[in-house]
């Protein structure tokens, strides 16, 4: 796993230095004589650890870019997908050369996005991308982000293998934690986690909307975990995991020992408890990266070269456990992960 991990962070660091040679590179000539409008329009929630470095890449894309014409402006719509509806109506009215976005509801953004794209706007998709088969889909011209079907299979096969390589305990009862109802990719996240335990131990499952609130969310759990104290396994995002630690502390209950934490995403604190064994194990989908690559790839294909990738372009699943978590807590102490 750690060897599969450090392929990918490899690959992606080559990736990142031949797109930042190509724009230093004197013979490789681009349009800095044309001005370039690019939106991106996400529903990120400033002050959030996973979107803060999520954002970090697209201010460093957008930095990078200035000097060549572009000027990149950036909405972020706090996971309310009204607000991220009435964002892009925004952002396509003021008709710009490209956009770039997550397709939370991609059923109600095709209406906004794909006369747009018709009429010429380019479009690239991130962190979530329409599952709806090509011909079916939103017209965009790249997904950026993690195979979201196989981010939840993974994450479960690297708990059962710690669960085997540890001699631990099989699981009864997992809780699966989703922070936005009908949000696609936790949705699939959380099902394909649920299943995966289920055909391994028979495992029971509770689903629960636990919203981004995080006092909220933290009452939700709590009472999930008195209403039914056979659970044994809490499934949730980054943001909330770290608490869980000291809410089932309080509950008489030890992370690690008798009841088991994983999580998808990550922060520093997160990648402290998986080092000292509170949490199991969590998912990386490199969100630097999706805030990043985009925008570049627009330019490319915006100015005279035309250059662009089609289809997906995988930032993840890259799962982060004992193995391999010293390399990501360097990672993240630069701020880039």
């Amino acid at each position: 796993m750690k060897r599969n991990m450090m392929g990918k962070v490899l690959l992606l660091t080559v990736i990142l230095t031949t797109l930042l040679s190509l724009f230093a590179f004197p013979g490789f000539s681009f349009a800095a004589d044309k001005k370039y409008t690019l939106y991106y329009v996400d529903h990120g929630t400033p002050g959030n650890p996973f979107w803060a470095v999520y954002f970090r890449g697209i201010e460093d894309a957008a930095e990078l870019l200035k000097p060549y014409g572009v000027e990149v402006k950036h909405l972020s719509a706090e996971a309310d997908v009204k607000k991220q509806i009435d964002m892009l109506k925004i952002a396509v009215a003021t008709n710009p050369d490209g956009l770039v976005t997550s397709m939370i509801d991609p059923k109600t953004f095709d209406p906004i996005l794909r006369p747009a794209v018709e009429k010429g706007m380019a479009l690239m998709a991130v962190n979530v991308e329409d599952p709806r088969p090509v011909g079916e889909r939103i017209p965009y011209l790249t997904y950026y982000g993690e195979d979201t079907w196989k981010s939840g299979v993974e994450l479960a096969a690297a708990f059962i293998k710690y669960v085997k390589d540890t001699n631990g305990f099989k699981p009864k009862h997992v809780l699966l934690c989703n922070p936005m109802a009908g949000h696609y990719v936790w949705e699939a996240r959380l099902q394909k986690f649920g299943e995966s335990l289920e055909k391994e131990y028979g495992t029971k499952q509770d689903k629960v909307v636990v919203g981004e609130d995080p006092t909220k969310a933290m009452e939700i759990i709590r009472a999930s975990l008195v209403k039914n104290p056979d659970i044994d396994v809490i499934c949730a995002p980054v943001h909330f995991t770290h608490a869980n630690v000291s809410l089932v502390k309080e509950l008489g209950r030890e992370a690690g020992k008798d009841i088991y934490l994983c999580c998808f995403d990550m922060m520093p604190e997160t990648l402290l408890d998986i080092k000292e064994g509170r949490v199991v194990c969590t998912h990386d989908q490199q969100q630097y990266l999706q805030g990043f690559l985009p925008l570049l790839d627009l330019y490319l294909y915006l100015s005279k070269q035309k250059v662009h990738p089609y289809g997906i372009v995988s930032t993840g699943p890259i799962i982060i456990d004992k193995s391999n978590v010293d390399t990501v807590i360097e990672g993240a102490k630069a701020g880039y992960r």
